[in-house]
């Protein structure tokens, strides 16, 4: 793996694993960061993965459902998801945006 130090937005590779959701990659030998951008009513359907994960809201608002507890989150809200456990997401008729940081590092995205 490439060292990567710094980079610019429009520098990061993009993957858009759900219709409505854009995501700049950040990799790093332990973790994955992405800037997660959600279209208006995007739903992220139920998943689950062995990392955990952990997010802030930076923009918009959504609903997420971790483990059966649903949360209305707004910007400066964060959530943990743990490792395997089912969670997704509504956004709601504004752009959302979210940091999401997966660890150990997802080499699927």
């Amino acid at each position: 793996m490439p060292k990567l130090y710094f980079a610019s937005p429009r520098d990061l590779p993009v993957k858009n694993p759900v219709p409505g959701m854009t995501q700049k990659i950040i990799r790093a030998e332990a973790a994955t960061v992405a800037i997660t951008d959600l279209a208006p009513k995007t739903v992220v359907e139920s998943h689950k993965h062995p990392m955990e994960q952990t997010g802030v809201v930076t923009k918009g608002s959504l609903v997420m459902v971790i483990a059966g507890e649903q949360r209305i989150l707004t910007p400066g809200d964060t959530y943990r998801v743990p490792p395997n456990a089912t969670h997704g997401a509504r956004v709601f008729e504004e752009p959302c945006q979210v940091i999401d940081i997966w660890a150990p590092r997802r080499d699927d995205l």
